[in-house]
């Protein structure tokens, strides 16, 4: 446990970015040479869906604050950002319309590194993916005193040192308001756990030679690319799902159901397992296939899940849902997802399918360069902030408001698909256990 003051960095001079981002696909060319720092994109550059508008709240001076790669908003409606390779800034930002400055405050505590933030029963928790501090895990940070400056860190799990790219990122609240989903990709084992709802049987029996992608991770094994639960205090841990290449962030829809954006494999593309990045919805018990170099499962495989939708090549990031936004109520019921490489913000609309759901896509920003890190929703104001960087490429944050002619109203519960999701849930409430009555619910 570390004490610390609040600094406020908002006089510094507004300019870069930097650091290396721990994203979807590790060995893509980045949007800039690093140098001389450059201007932040201009949201005039970027091409936006009518009727929304971007607005650029504060560029990042990348010697004093680096690159920002994950992001969420505290009960104020201020944001709390982590720097990639250091420290967590909190950000009050101007309101909707006014010409003030974003005040920028950094956060004196002996944290940061963080691909995941969430702002949870009054504390923050962050998710590490360094060797800095006491290692890559789960930390919760306090404010012990009340006077809104957070002053106490503790680990609450350490995870497994095996990182880099694809290690520890995203953390999230359950659905119940009363569980924690940490979001972790391919390099990093398994988290000591008590319960798995995934059957553990990871033997891998391939008949042929196993051909890597250009000698990528090689000798890494399933189970890799999981989710697991636990509780506030980091106690009780429960692998969800596994099969993930490089999911970077996880979202909760209004039905519960989890969603997220996983990574490709830029070498193996020509191949007969190529897998494009896509949009999965992860149940409970889901294994999705993951499988080093030429072991990838086929979507076909009865024992594995396929996605909802592929996007194809490219490196994903945060993703979240649009609840809450002050946007017309195809967007905010959409699904949105970030592409750093390609610089796009697409908009996943899902629609109810038997038990699960189907998608179509569209593309809701776009801007080259344009590094999509993380994004949230806010819901003081309803506006949607997104942030760039990585890989010591320019860093910003935005905002993105609607001001078209179609209604705002929040909007109702999307219907369909209910008795069938409850009948897939009921099925589910026999994983990670025994129970006699569970062969013939599934086989009456």
């Amino acid at each position: 446990m570390i004490s610390h003051q609040m600094k406020d960095a908002s006089n510094t001079p507004t300019q870069a970015c930097g650091h290396t981002l721990l994203l979807a696909c590790a060995f893509l060319v980045t949007p800039w040479v690093t140098g001389a720092e450059p201007e932040a994109t201009d949201p005039a550059a970027m091409h936006v869906l009518p009727g929304f508008n971007v607005e650029l709240l504060y560029s990042v001076p990348r010697d004093q604050q680096g690159s920002w790669v994950s992001m969420c908003h505290d009960d104020k409606g201020r944001l709390i950002v982590s720097d990639q390779d250091g420290g967590l800034y909190r950000i009050t930002p101007p309101a909707l319309g006014s010409k003030d400055p974003t005040r920028v405050e950094s956060i004196d505590l002996d944290i940061g590194h963080a691909q995941g933030l969430v702002y949870a029963w009054g504390h923050l928790y962050a998710v590490t993916n360094s060797k800095a501090h006491k290692g890559r895990g789960l930390y919760r940070v306090k404010d012990t005193d009340g006077d809104d400056r957070f002053d106490e860190v503790t680990l609450l799990k350490k995870f497994p040192e095996e990182g880099g790219e694809h290690g520890p990122h995203a953390v999230i609240v359950g659905p119940d308001q009363a569980s924690l989903y940490v979001i972790v990709g391919n390099q990093t084992t398994l988290v000591d756990h008590q319960k798995t709802r995934p059957t553990p049987v990871w033997g891998e029996d391939l008949l042929l030679p196993r051909i890597y992608g250009n000698g990528f991770m090689r000798g890494t094994l399933a189970p890799r690319g999981w989710i697991a639960k636990t509780d506030p205090e980091g106690a009780t841990w429960e692998i969800i799902a596994t099969g993930f290449r490089n999911e970077y962030d996880a979202a909760f829809n209004r039905h519960g159901e989890l969603f997220t954006y996983d990574a490709d494999m830029e070498w193996d593309v020509n191949t007969p397992w190529y897998r494009p990045t896509r949009v999965c919805m992860v149940p409970s018990g889901a294994e999705f296939g993951w499988r080093n170099g030429s072991g990838k499962w086929p979507d076909y495989y009865p024992d594995s899940l396929p996605p909802v939708v592929d996007i194809g090549p490219g490196s994903p990031t945060g993703v979240c849902f649009g609840y809450g936004a002050r946007f017309p109520e195809k967007y905010q019921n959409a699904f949105y997802i970030n592409d750093w490489s390609y610089g796009k913000l697409y908009a996943v609309h899902l629609r109810p399918d038997g038990a699960a759901y189907s998608a179509h896509v569209e593309e809701f920003i776009t801007g080259s360069p344009l590094p999509l890190t993380d994004m949230v929703i806010n819901p003081k104001d309803g506006a949607m902030y997104f942030a760039i960087g990585g890989r010591r490429t320019k860093s910003a944050l935005y905002r993105v408001t609607y001001e078209g002619r179609e209604s705002t109203v929040p909007a109702p519960l999307m219907t369909g698909g209910e008795d069938q999701r409850a009948i897939r849930r009921h099925l589910e409430s026999f994983h990670g256990r025994q129970d006699p009555q569970a062969v013939p619910t599934a086989l009456p």
